[in-house]
């Protein structure tokens, strides 16, 4: 048996590998956040087929909701959860005016955002899930930092790095960064969405998430228009998406994954909105 495990390990590795090169297409942040559950069938991208949200069935307006956990009136959500979103004191309270309830928080306010940008020489050190930098190193300190390098870019130790090609990890710089392998790093982390806090009331309403520029979160929501339509160049869909158990319903109108919206031009920019993972429609925002 002991001569097995080497290629039980080389496996297991390369299983990994795979999944990595699979990494979904399609934004699911949305999802993840709210504690939906993802199906064990998966398409050729490496996306599950659909998402199981059937508890947002089961919220009720007198309580809150934050990454899948409940809150009754007057909780108070644990800073550690929301630091990294620049909030703190987060408490769940009824709103008079509208009849439900709603996180009200604090804003955390760094430095850095009120003075100008690093001085001439100085780089900001970071900490894990921290909001703020926790001081600036400057001149000759500076140059004896250790240094990460990741595709073309360089970073200081204590400096955030972000990754184009994983948008939703941000990992602070170490000696011990390995650049073949970020997500080994214990200074790497899966950054939050905090849109239950800012804004509950989007999923109950309908909205879709829109997304832009490959970024992590959804940069605002999209209310159903009534003149929105579905694009008949997307109405061919395969029988494999016929037979899956969810729909995506977007105001008066049914999907089914892989089906469109035609496009909808603003001043904004143009929003394309799409069926790709069931239940819910998301889209993309492209700069006009």
């Amino acid at each position: 048996m002991q001569q097995q495990w080497p290629l039980v390990f080389f496996l297991v590795s390369f299983l990994e590998v795979q999944l990595l090169a699979r990494r979904c297409p399609e934004p699911t942040k949305h999802y993840t956040t709210i504690g939906c559950i993802p199906s064990d069938q998966q398409t050729s991208a490496g996306c599950p087929r659909w998402y199981d949200c059937s508890e947002l069935a089961h919220r009720t307006s007198d309580k809150c909701y934050l990454y899948g956990q409940v809150y009754q009136l007057n909780d108070q959500v644990p800073d550690g959860k929301i630091r990294s979103t620049c909030s703190a004191l987060c408490t769940c309270q009824r709103n008079s005016a509208r009849g439900v309830a709603e996180f009200h928080c604090a804003h955390i306010d760094c430095p850095e955002f009120l003075t100008p940008p690093n001085r001439t020489g100085c780089v900001r050190q970071y900490r894990v899930r921290e909001c703020c930098a926790t001081r600036q190193v400057c001149g000759e300190k500076k140059a004896h930092l250790t240094r990460c390098t990741y595709g073309d870019t360089r970073y200081y130790e204590g400096e955030r790095m972000n990754f184009a090609d994983d948008p939703c990890r941000t990992c602070i710089c170490t000696e011990h960064f390995n650049a073949t392998d970020p997500l080994s790093d214990t200074k790497c982390f899966t950054n939050d969405c905090p849109f239950e806090l800012i804004s509950p009331s989007v999923l109950m309403s309908g909205a879709a998430p829109v997304y832009y520029n490959n970024g992590c979160c959804p940069w605002e929501w999209r209310m159903p228009k009534p003149e929105d339509r579905l694009d008949d160049a997307s109405d061919s869909v395969s029988s494999v998406a016929r037979s899956l158990p969810y729909r995506c319903r977007y105001g008066n109108l049914t999907l089914l994954a892989g089906q469109s919206l035609l496009p909808d031009v603003t001043g904004t920019g143009t929003y394309e909105c799409k069926c790709a993972i069931p239940p819910m429609v998301h889209c993309i925002l492209k700069a006009t």
